[in-house]
């Protein structure tokens, strides 16, 4: 792919490699002062990050984008077992990080800086303030658990080095896997459930290269429906009207299997509903509520049982009671004890921090909140509550949690608006994008919700990445000199399929 405003000339070369071997030097000299603590593995990185700067210059941006591509697709499939592979020490998901250091770099001279981006610094920073003084306490178990802002990278990087020029593949791409995600997804369920134990572990690891979160699994059923619903699935010819059938089946029978494991999965994978913002023509839900129709009839007829040996079974009644569990109380059932688990644990958070002596700071990152608060014994692996919500409010305090909570209310609102802009403008192509990405984003914060999600690499990266592209659809709505993004098909690959009208605007 060529991208036209990624040229260099060798006096750049020149500077960079200044600063880059300065960044080495630097770094070095500080992973020699604090040997192998947690500085010392950050002096690490940057001097990682400073040396591939020197070698690649301004091409690591299209190496980024397209390890991070990579990356979020193993995510999406394998979820927790691919993001335990590792080269040596490092996770692949760090690795990733330290390449998005200096592709946002050598970004900086074509960035736009909006509000968006102030919050986010913002939120980076008290972060960094609630982390920094427990490095010497925690070590890397405080690195560890500071993902939580810090993978805030990846919307930086992706919204400096994401071109418009991109934004054709990335629909392309998310095509092609679109269909074999959704079949994955069952099939993923059943291997991880049942076949867990002699599956093939990451080197290193103890997680079966193949995991499965139905929480994880119902944010991408979220963002695939709302994929098809506006119309970038098919659009002009690329998949038949049958495809799309297809797809809506194998869906339904996903998000079956999530509702019933999961009431957050089940809440976040209908966040797809939110795609009729975004949508004048109701045909588009024509063909997946017939299924969902017939599919609903069928199920409460035969009522089918699935035991995987969960504590939850896959049926119609377990769905029926997870939807009913979140609007009443049902004593007795354990959909009811995890409820009380989680409302007693956030209940008290709030006690020790809007309440209590924690306000302003929390607790800090790095302590394990599960045992320091009396939710798990000492051999839980759990740190954090489930609920990233929290999980900010306990380590950051209030201002954490508020910085947190403006940030999300000021990127939805930009969504919105470059939303309206670019249906004034009838850019099509560019409204749909940014539904997509509104739908898929408001799905992984359903999920954090109800899950430490935003904590760990398959989650996180995945939603600031998210974020990062929001970025770059909003500066392109509101750029009344650009084009609407060209998504057209090759017809010399497609073969020429006929096209059909978009179903948005």
């Amino acid at each position: 792919m060529t991208v036209g405003s990624l040229r260099w000339s060798p006096g750049d070369r020149l500077g960079e490699r200044s600063v880059a071997v300065a960044a080495v030097l630097a770094a070095v000299a500080i992973g020699v002062a604090v040997g192998f603590g947690p500085l010392g593995a950050i002096g690490a990185g940057i001097a990682i990050a400073a040396a591939i700067l020197l070698v690649l210059g301004r091409r690591i941006v299209p190496v980024f984008l397209g390890a991070l591509c990579l990356l979020l697709i193993g995510y999406a499939f394998l979820g927790r077992g691919i993001a335990h592979v590792s080269v040596g020490p490092a996770y692949i998901g760090e690795i990733v990080f330290v390449l998005a250091i200096p592709a946002l770099i050598v970004s900086l001279g074509r960035a736009r800086i909006t509000m968006v981006h102030v919050l986010l610094l913002l939120f980076m920073l008290w972060g960094a303030a609630q982390t920094i003084p427990y490095l010497g306490v925690y070590g890397l178990d405080a690195v560890r658990d500071a993902v939580t802002w810090g993978y805030a990278v990846f919307a930086f990087a992706v919204s400096f080095a994401l071109s418009p020029d991109y934004l054709p593949a990335v629909v392309r791409i998310y095509r092609r896997i679109a269909f074999p995600l959704v079949i994955s997804i069952p099939i993923i369920a059943v291997l991880a459930i049942l076949f867990g134990d002699v599956l093939p572990k990451a080197p290193g690891s103890d997680v079966p290269i193949v995991d499965f979160k139905a929480g994880d699994a119902s944010v991408h059923l979220a963002g695939i429906a709302a994929f098809v619903l506006l119309g970038l699935y098919g659009w002009k010819g690329w998949r038949s009207t049958i495809d799309e059938l297809r797809l809506w089946l194998f869906w339904l029978v996903s998000f079956a299997l999530g509702a019933a494991l999961t009431r957050g999965g089940m809440i976040a994978a209908s966040m797809a509903a939110l795609s009729a913002l975004f949508l004048r023509r109701v045909s588009r839900w024509l063909a997946p509520l017939l299924i969902a129709l017939l599919l609903f009839t069928g199920a409460w007829l035969v009522n089918p049982r699935v035991d995987l040996g969960l504590e939850r079974s896959i049926s119609f009644d377990q769905i029926a009671q997870n939807v009913v569990s979140i609007f009443t109380n049902q004593g007795g059932t354990q959909t009811e004890a995890t409820k009380e688990w989680r409302l007693a644990w956030w209940d008290k958070i709030i006690g020790y921090t809007i309440d209590g002596p924690y306000f302003w700071t929390g607790k800090g990152y790095g302590v394990n909140l599960a045992h320091q608060d009396g939710f798990a014994d000492q051999e839980s692996t759990l740190r954090a509550p489930h609920s990233t919500h929290f999980e900010i409010l306990a380590r950051s305090g209030v201002p954490g949690l508020v910085l947190w909570i403006v940030l999300q209310v000021a990127f939805a609102i930009s969504m919105l608006v470059a939303a309206r802009q670019a249906r004034r403008r009838g850019a099509i192509a560019l409204l749909a994008m940014i539904g997509w990405v509104f739908v898929y984003w408001v799905a992984a914060l359903v999920n954090a919700s109800f899950d430490v999600y935003i904590g760990g690499p398959q989650g996180g990266i995945w939603f600031w990445s998210l974020m990062g592209l929001g970025i770059v659809l909003c500066r392109l709505a509101g750029d009344e000199t650009s084009s609407d993004p060209d998504l057209d098909p090759s017809p010399a690959r497609d073969g020429g399929a006929p096209a059909r009208s978009p179903q948005v605007v």
